[in-house]
């Protein structure tokens, strides 16, 4: 044996072999019992815990691989592989109510952060979330990729919802009520400081007179052995508004960064309700929204409105499913030639919801296209012109 292959095989033995204390640590453990659990399972993933469940650390991925050709007026457009692509860090420490998640975004480059907060809960009906989180306007929007129905959220939901923000969430389920209230800094989503003297508030309340519906939007897929109530109504009220900073995010793909270009300050308040119908093996859900906004610069004020309904029936057993989503937007009422129109509809295989899903969706949309001049301040939804596209996704989740 040569001298390097003798010298390395020592450093391996040494290595490999355990220290004095890690020893005793090992002996004690034996006779105490395993201080460790994990594995998978169907609430926590794939986990490690401490035998009492105070301290878990849990691994999860939501993950959606997609073929989507794209059609605007005709002509193909570019598209991407993944809708979503998160590595999650999540679970609890020093009492099971005292909770923390951390996510990323690999779908887009460069990587960033989505999701970093603590939640404090020791009982359902009162708690706190810190860090940066999802905001709460929008039932629909505050569900994980792996509840709802269609490929990704509804362009409406997108549209007036308030996005991910740092800022602080107070919290609380009953059997019939569900509510947030948070205040927020107002800050781009990929900046790790927040803008001086901007904010925005979040409320939402909902109520379920007939108790809690479910899991996300597949409550009939996800009931398991369990027979779902013949009827169950569930309503939102929610408001959201503040004085955020209107900017543009530009990529420099030399240093890697993304530069935030500030355009003045946006005020805006934003009302919201919706419904949710579920009767067995159908299903409805809807949310509509009006916005006030003051836009930067001498731009005029302007309202906005819009609303969204997709409705599904399980069809064989708690795995096939067909749905359909209807989607409208005004933009804003002073200007003409803004609306947008969006149809879609779905055939889903939920193979073991919420893990795996495979959907296929077709969409067609139409967004007028107003004259520049008199849409001062006012962003549309989508590109302007007919927009066809087919998804065929497979949905992963853990």
């Amino acid at each position: 044996m040569g001298r390097k292959q003798w010298v390395g095989g020592l450093a391996v033995a040494a290595l490999l072999a355990p220290a004095r204390g890690w020893a005793d640590d090992d002996e004690d453990s034996k006779e105490d019992g395993p201080s460790l659990t994990g594995g998978f399972d169907r609430q926590k993933g794939f986990h490690l815990q401490s035998a009492d469940g105070n301290y878990l650390l849990g691994l999860g991925l939501q993950a959606g691989y997609k073929i989507e050709p794209i059609f605007v007026d005709g002509e193909a457009e570019s598209r991407t592989a993944f809708s979503f692509l998160r590595p999650i860090l999540k679970g609890n420490i020093y009492r099971p109510w005292i909770r923390f998640w951390t996510s990323l975004e690999m779908a887009a480059f460069p990587i960033y952060v989505l999701d970093s907060f603590v939640e404090v809960q020791p009982i359902d009906a009162v708690g706190l979330r810190a860090g940066q989180q999802y905001t709460p306007l929008s039932r629909h929007e505050s569900w994980g990729p792996q509840q709802i129905l269609f490929p990704e959220f509804a362009p409406i939901a997108n549209y007036f919802w308030t996005g991910r923000d740092k800022g602080v969430t107070f919290l609380g389920t009953t059997e019939h009520l569900e509510y947030y209230a948070g205040i927020y800094s107002g800050s781009p989503l990929r900046t790790i400081t927040s803008e001086p003297g901007r904010y925005q508030l979040n409320a939402r309340l909902t109520c379920s007179p007939m108790g809690k519906p479910g899991y996300g939007e597949l409550p009939f897929i996800m009931s398991g052995d369990k027979e779902p109530p013949p009827l169950n109504v569930s309503f939102t009220v929610q408001g959201a508004g503040g004085e955020v900073e209107q900017i543009q995010e530009n990529f420099n793909p030399e240093a890697g960064i993304f530069k935030i270009e500030r355009e003045g300050v946006r005020r805006f308040a934003t009302g919201s309700v919706d419904v949710f119908v579920q009767a067995r093996r159908f299903s409805f859900f809807g949310e509509a929204y009006l916005r006030r906004t003051d836009p930067p610069g001498d731009a005029a004020h302007f309202t906005s409105f819009g609303a969204w309904v997709q409705a599904d029936y399980v069809f064989y057993k708690k795995v096939l499913d067909a749905g359909v989503r209807l989607s409208y937007l005004d933009a804003s009422g002073n200007v003409d030639n803004d609306l947008l129109y969006v149809g879609e509809a779905q055939l889903a295989w939920f193979v073991d919801a919420p893990y795996l899903a495979l959907k296929l969706r077709y969409q067609i949309a139409h967004q007028e296209s107003p004259d520049p001049a008199a849409a001062t301040g006012l962003s549309l939804a989508k590109d302007p012109g007919t927009t066809n596209l087919i998804t065929l996704q497979v949905n992963l989740s853990f």
